[in-house]
């Protein structure tokens, strides 16, 4: 049986919307305070950046995966280990394959195994760690968490699980498998659920996981599992949960720029290694662990701060300020899909793809600015408008698509109306943006 993974994850992503919409429903009726406006929409403006930039990546990997897979693996010797046959039968009788069900349960296994190292290395590796900080740098703990990734974590993920292809596990087989690792972890990303008992003893729970996103000395670089936590304890990484944990960074970035959670520790090590004075320390710099400096660059701000932060970083943004944000994230997400599904634009086709993913990006920044009320984003904010009437007026006017002035017309208009608000407002916005400049 052919195995699809992407009706796999369609029916994941209808799931988890649905376990968010629940989960924050339950924290306002519940006053937990575990989800803040600002904060879900500089989720999920990392989560779409980390899928623009996955496309091109996934494709690479998955080609490079299928080459190895086809020219070096053990299948080319006549060790054929593993089957895409469905493990379960129907007709005429159910009946369960077992070799074929071992080769589907050692692929997953396998495959969180294989991610604990890379998921160990992202902590202890500096240069690994600046494509992972941007999952670690919110100050809060919920599913939408578990949307922020950084754009460029999957080049040295994908790296990572190449082995797997030379044991000639089919691509498919593998691509499902890491598929079902990442839907397992959207689930561990919630303070709702306490400890799970037995659970506790051989998987990755909230419990243990909310350890893994501590700032507290005694939490950092622990829980490194995916999917099972045995490999924690087996190779000394594992800590129980027992205070409560303070979430993020514990050199906090104070600002929901989605630019800046990617490449932070880019240019920062980057910054460091200009300054050292031996190509050893600029080595050292790369592959050693974060915040590791020589001893000639080290001041006082190195100094491990606990707790890392005693306020979260929380702009307050006017209520008609955020009120506009909102609308503008909607719209955003509802031109995705009409491009998606009007434009119809082929991947093998690039240009049209990185203009519009630019623009996506470009307007990412400028509404997570505009939380922050920085000045220029009132000028950003103008020209995003403006790209966005004119590209919903060409889609009303040229494209012939039954039913698509109806999904037009309503974004045109709230796009004027952003338009003629952000210019209306321009005096009153500069004013309250002086502060943060």
């Amino acid at each position: 049986m052919s195995i699809n993974s992407d009706i796999f994850m369609e029916y994941a992503f209808a799931a988890m919307l649905v376990l968010i919409g629940v989960e924050a429903f339950f924290s306002y009726w519940k006053d937990k305070g575990y989800y803040r406006v600002n904060v879900f929409i500089a989720d999920v403006s990392n989560g779409i950046i980390f899928a623009l930039a996955g496309i091109g990546i996934l494709v690479g990997a998955l080609f490079a995966y299928n080459w190895l897979e086809t020219h070096f693996s053990l299948s080319q010797i006549g060790i054929q280990l593993f089957s895409l046959q469905s493990p379960f039968s129907l007709e005429p009788s159910f009946t369960v394959h077992w070799n074929v069900l071992a080769s589907w349960i050692f692929s997953i296994v396998l495959a969180d195994f294989i991610y604990y190292w890379f998921h160990r290395h992202t902590h202890t590796i500096n240069i690994l760690w600046a494509c992972h900080v941007t999952h670690h740098s919110t100050q809060e703990m919920n599913l939408s968490v578990a949307f922020r990734g950084n754009a460029f974590q999957r080049i040295f993920e994908y790296t990572y699980f190449l082995p797997m292809a030379l044991l000639g596990i089919p691509w498919e087989m593998f691509f499902l498998s890491h598929r079902i690792l990442k839907v397992y972890q959207f689930f561990v990303h919630t303070r709702f659920v306490g400890k799970l008992g037995f659970l506790e003893i051989f998987m990755v729970t909230p419990s243990n996981h909310r350890v893994h996103h501590g700032t507290q000395r005694k939490y950092l670089d622990k829980n490194h599992g995916g999917i099972f936590i045995i490999w924690d304890k087996l190779f000394g990484s594992f800590e129980e949960e027992t205070d409560e944990v303070i979430y993020g960074l514990t050199k906090p970035v104070n600002t929901f720029n989605p630019i800046t959670a990617n490449l932070h520790v880019y240019t920062e090590l980057l910054a460091n290694m200009k300054k050292a004075k031996t190509w050893s320390d600029r080595w050292k710099l790369a592959f050693k662990e974060p915040g590791w400096k020589p001893e000639y660059m080290i001041t006082p701000e190195d100094e491990f701060k606990e707790p890392a932060y005693t306020e979260k970083y929380d702009p307050k943004t006017p209520v008609n300020v955020m009120i506009y944000v909102i609308l503008q994230a909607i719209v955003l997400v509802s031109v995705g899909l009409l491009i998606w599904k009007v434009a119809k634009l082929d991947i093998t086709h690039g240009w049209p793809l990185i203009i519009v993913s630019l623009f996506v990006v470009f307007s990412l920044v400028s509404i997570n600015r505009t939380m922050e009320m920085k000045k220029w984003s009132k000028r950003s904010e103008v020209i995003r408008n403006i790209i966005l009437v004119g590209f919903l007026i060409s889609v009303a006017v040229f494209f012939k698509v039954p039913g698509i002035v109806f999904l037009a017309i309503p974004l045109l208009s709230l796009s004027l109306v952003s338009l003629l608000w952000i210019v209306v407002k321009r005096k009153t916005f500069y004013s309250y943006s002086l502060a943060t400049t």
